[in-house]
């Protein structure tokens, strides 16, 4: 069985300013990411996706 894990790259791509702002979230928000299907291509969305799971994905 063949098991695939997924990077930070995988969800913010290569943009430092991405990933220098992944490296600030809760390791529960970045495991809920990578665990998902999501990539974001900006900081705001990024910023929103945190605000949104720290709340408990309530909407």
């Amino acid at each position: 069985m063949y098991q695939y894990y997924r990077r930070p790259q995988d969800v913010v791509g290569k943009d430092d300013e991405l990933l220098n702002y992944w490296n600030t979230m809760p390791g529960s928000v970045q495991l809920q990411l990578l665990e998902s299907g999501i990539t974001v291509a900006t900081l705001g969305e990024l910023k929103m996706l945190r605000e949104h799971l720290e709340a408990g994905g309530k909407s």
